[in-house]
């Protein structure tokens, strides 16, 4: 996770809005306009594998959302969910209308599913349409079908009841299906191929060449879950001089809570580990909610001693959802912020993200915080409103910089500006995070 070199909010106050949270990405090109003309509908047969995690991401979300991250490997415990994509002008009706079924083989054994029907059918946007989408409502131009006309495929997901068995040993999984139309039509699909890994493979093979993999591998967490190699995260946390971070710390939690499988596989080898990573895996997994009774016995006594002393020594993780302003603790509502992202990249949640655009209801303390730096005058001192101000810059800034890397942040983003529940002062800012001056560095 990208570090910064001074606090956080000094960053603000020195420019104007906080930087680090997510690497800058291209500009994306806009798409091209589609020519008004009927398209020829066709299955597209090659299946994509995804968690099943990618069907909670899209809770709620508009029909028309950005492409997910297929699934290349997958672990012991996870769930999987097929995608099969058609293109054409008809593409939604003929995903619906089959009938399909599946086969997993794997390890010597096969589990069949029939009868099969979507459990929903997604738009896949085009590359750049949330930018060219931007831009038109920019220039308040007419967008209405803009997105149909930037979505040329749609995926139809089925959530597979098929887990990556506990004691599974390292192997590839085989996964083949038919699609069967109204008329009796029978179209075999192309194999789809996922690589498996033990948790032994994990820790053998799994290790990170530096903290920047390591950062790399957690912006991008949720969308392919690797519980199993956070060891060698933990590994690397130790010669982090600046120390466990809230961030870091709810990312890792976040992970373990989500894997127990992983969790107990960590315990399990602990033992085997240097004594500051058993403390701090310990710690992790007690804020996890892990009982810890059957690992600690595995431990020399003095990790016992040594563990009871940190964790009362140790400051609880604050609540993340707590924006309320403390004076005497200025960094609290972007410490918070920092923690709200950790949650959604170990995740993909949409709430950690809605409490974030929360802070752009503090519009007009950003305008003032926004005059106090074109005036070039120096801050006299941290009021409620300077700090709701910094807030609201915070927020902008970071939710422009994760709509423009992460597209699934940019499908919440466009959600929300139609949702009737959210407030119009938010609904209004969420329009301007990229060109908006209180959200840009100074």
């Amino acid at each position: 996770m990208p570090r910064a070199k001074i606090p956080f909010l000094a960053l603000i106050l020195l420019f104007g809005c906080p930087v680090g949270l997510a690497a800058q990405a291209t500009r994306a090109i806009p798409g091209k306009p589609v020519q008004n003309k009927p398209v020829p509908t066709e299955l597209i047969t090659t299946p994509w594998i995804l968690g099943a995690e990618t069907a909670d991401h899209w809770t709620g979300l508009l029909p028309t959302v950005n492409a997910p991250k297929p699934r290349a490997r997958a672990y012991p415990g996870q769930h999987l969910t097929l995608a099969i994509g058609a293109r054409g002008s008809d593409r939604d009706v003929l995903l619906k209308e089959g009938t399909y079924a599946f086969t997993v083989t794997f390890g010597g054994s096969a589990t069949t599913f029939n009868g099969l029907h979507p459990s929903q059918i997604r738009g896949i946007k085009a590359e750049g349409a949330d930018f060219a989408k931007y831009v038109m409502e920019q220039a308040k131009l007419e967008t209405k079908g803009l997105e149909d006309a930037l979505s040329m495929v749609s995926l139809a997901l089925f959530d597979l009841d098929w887990p990556v068995p506990a004691e599974a040993r390292d192997g590839d999984a085989i996964i083949q299906g038919t699609v069967t139309t109204p008329g009796g039509k029978v179209t075999q699909l192309k194999a789809a191929h996922l690589e498996i890994w033990s948790s032994d493979r994990a820790v053998k093979e799994g290790a990170f060449r530096d903290q920047e993999e390591a950062g790399a591998w957690t912006m991008t967490y949720y969308q392919a879950p690797e519980p199993f190699r956070l060891l060698h995260a933990l590994r690397l946390s130790k010669d982090d001089k600046s120390g466990p971070r809230p961030n870091v710390i709810t990312f890792y939690v976040q992970v373990l809570k989500s894997s127990p499988l992983a969790a107990q596989d960590l315990m399990r080898r602990l033992s085997r580990e240097d004594r500051v990573t058993r403390i701090y895996a310990l710690l992790l997994l007690s804020e996890a909610g892990y009982d810890l009774s059957s690992c600690l016995t595995t431990l020399p006594v003095e990790d016992h001693q040594a563990f009871q002393h940190v964790r009362t020594q140790a400051v609880s993780l604050p609540d993340p959802y707590d924006f309320s302003v403390n004076l005497d603790d200025p960094y609290q509502i972007t410490t918070r912020m920092d923690m709200l992202w950790s949650i959604f990249l170990a995740t993909g949640d949409q709430k950690p993200v809605r409490a974030i655009a929360d802070t752009l209801a503090w519009r007009e303390e950003g305008k003032a915080v926004l005059d106090l730096r074109r005036s070039g005058k120096k801050i006299e001192g941290i009021t409620p409103g300077l700090l709701h101000g910094l807030a609201y810059g915070a927020g902008g800034w970071s939710l422009g910089s994760f709509v423009r890397n992460h597209g699934l942040v940019a499908d919440f983003v466009e959600a929300w500006k139609r949702d009737p529940k959210i407030p119009a002062v938010i609904k209004e800012e969420l329009g301007t995070l990229i060109t908006n001056e209180a959200f840009k560095p100074k």
